[in-house]
């Protein structure tokens, strides 16, 4: 991964020790490594991921994909209090496994495939778990981005391509690639040590190099449990060789794993120009959110105009998908501006109105962190995007109303205790209402609050999902509880046991 402070998303909480130790795992770190740069012009989906998206790797006869992952395991059996600690949370938490089963299950047998087909330990299909829960759009603090959580530096060094249109950190099969020659990599640095691998994943090479010359200096021991890692990475190994345990024999912690089929969720349709990504899903009776889940890649709800053209489908509507294709009204091309070479007086401002951009979207496609320049600095230059279809105007809205949630209003009640009981902001409120701070609330009114955040039918009582970049303290601060509280209504030892994707009940008092 590349320098990162974040939590990765694993089996949901294990405790702030989870989300602080998950917080760097999204991220692919490089330290002071050098990782050779491929990046580049690779396409979106390269050519041999294409066929292996077509044809699918050789599978085995189970038709269950958990019982294949468990087949092709191949991590050393650890048997280690960390590792058992992370077994005793998953046996009770059921709803987390059933979560990111559901999210998992487009993705999974793909990734599985690619570690298949290049003889890696099946354990790993497993990573984006701990790092991302399967989320395409997870993201971190420190920009880490995707399924596998690369760094924007680390991701351009294995070929992701990154711009206004297009985030290959984003796109699964292209992600997969970047992340199979990454751990290859790691695996031959760390001599075919697959926990030290796993490790520098999270931590950086650099990072776990020095630590085995430490303890070498100091005649310690040399594998995983011995060094002296930060406790973001010594929770890290723990979490996925504890999930790999339950993914293998689920009914030993008493849990169950609901299957998934082992076989192609989606199949590449190749397209000739750029394409209406929510149109094209109504007119082959998709969902649009799956459509551009399966498509996150691409930054719009148009493809990338520069190309290729690649669309991942639900297997089961390719065929109507790739029939209503010439149907489609061809969309006009796009200007791209392509690269430019800073000179002497360019400012981002000059820059950004020669090409009809912004300085934000040329900050954005070059993940540049200030308006300073150097002369001879190689810009990519986004092209200006097309204005929004009604077709994908319409998909949003309907996304969105699906996370939406309403509150009634109750006698007493004000825009600021609604916004700390919805976790939210009263500007929020106001903007979701279009109402003005001074409007008058009144018992009964409904009220919209848009956030993930789940109220119970108590009304003092909310489920709140842990984000990237969570800590104990900011959760009680948003809430104005204690730490203690937390952690005694959700029967959690300390906070280690915390991290990304869990939910916490929390129990708010009349002050909130």
């Amino acid at each position: 991964m590349t320098n990162r402070n974040r939590p990765p998303l694993l089996p949901l909480c294990i405790c702030l020790a989870w989300i602080i130790a998950l917080a760097g795992c999204s991220t692919f770190k490089n330290d002071d490594e050098t990782v050779a740069d491929t990046s580049t012009t690779e396409p979106i989906l390269p050519p041999e991921a294409t066929q292996s998206i077509e044809s699918g790797a050789q599978a085995g006869d189970h038709g269950n994909l958990w019982e294949e992952i468990a087949d092709g395991y191949g991590l050393p059996e650890v048997n280690d209090s960390k590792v058992n600690k992370n077994l005793r949370w998953l046996s009770n938490n059921q709803r987390y496994l059933d979560k990111v089963t559901a999210q998992s299950k487009p993705y999974l047998y793909y990734v599985a495939s690619q570690l298949r087909e290049n003889d890696l330990p099946l354990e790993l299909a497993l990573l984006p778990i701990v790092e991302s829960a399967y989320n395409p759009f997870a993201s971190s603090p420190s920009k880490a981005v995707g399924f596998w959580q690369f760094m924007p530096q680390t991701g351009r060094n294995f070929g992701l391509k990154q711009n206004h249109w297009y985030d290959g950190r984003r796109d699964l099969v292209a992600s997969t690639d970047a992340a199979v020659r990454y751990l290859k990599r790691l695996n031959t640095m760390f001599n075919g040590d697959w926990l030290l691998s796993i490790a520098a994943y999270n931590a950086g090479e650099g990072t776990v190099r020095r630590a085995i010359e430490k303890n070498r200096k100091q005649g310690k021991g040399t594998d995983f449990w011995s060094l002296p890692l930060s406790q973001q990475t010594q929770s890290y190994v723990p979490q996925l060789l504890a999930l790999s345990k339950v993914i293998a024999d689920p009914g030993k912690y008493d849990l169950e794993l609901e299957a998934i089929p082992n076989n192609p969720y989606f199949t590449l349709v190749n397209v000739s120009s750029p394409v209406d990504l929510a149109q094209a899903a109504r007119m082959a009776e998709i969902d649009p959110k799956e459509l551009r889940n399966l498509n996150a890649g691409y930054n719009k709800w148009t493809t990338d105009p520069t190309g290729p053209h690649q669309l991942l489908v639900p297997v089961a509507e390719a065929a109507q998908f790739t029939l209503n294709l010439d149907k489609l009204p061809k969309i006009a091309p796009i200007h791209v501006a392509g690269d430019y070479k800073v000179k002497s007086g360019d400012t981002l401002g000059a820059i950004a109105k020669r090409f009809g951009t912004s300085v934000a979207a040329i900050q954005s496609a070059n993940d540049l962190k200030s308006a300073q320049l150097k002369i001879g600095q190689s810009l990519s230059i986004p092209g200006q995007a097309p204005m929004s279809s009604p077709y994908a105007i319409q998909a949003e809205q309907e996304i969105a109303q699906r996370n939406q949630t309403y509150y009634t209003i109750k006698s007493g009640d004000s825009f600021w205790t609604i916004a700390k009981k919805h976790g939210t902001s009263v500007q929020n409120l106001l903007k979701w209402n279009e109402m003005q701070s001074n409007a008058k609330l009144k018992p009964g009114q409904k009220l919209l609050v848009v956030n993930k955040t789940a109220v119970s039918k108590d009304d003092n009582k909310i489920t709140y999902q842990i984000k990237n970049g969570d800590t104990l303290h900011k959760i009680a601060s948003k809430f104005d509880v204690s730490k203690k509280d937390i952690l005694s209504w959700n029967k959690v030892k300390d906070e280690s046991y915390i991290h990304p994707g869990q939910e916490l009940t929390i129990y708010l008092t009349a002050k909130n």
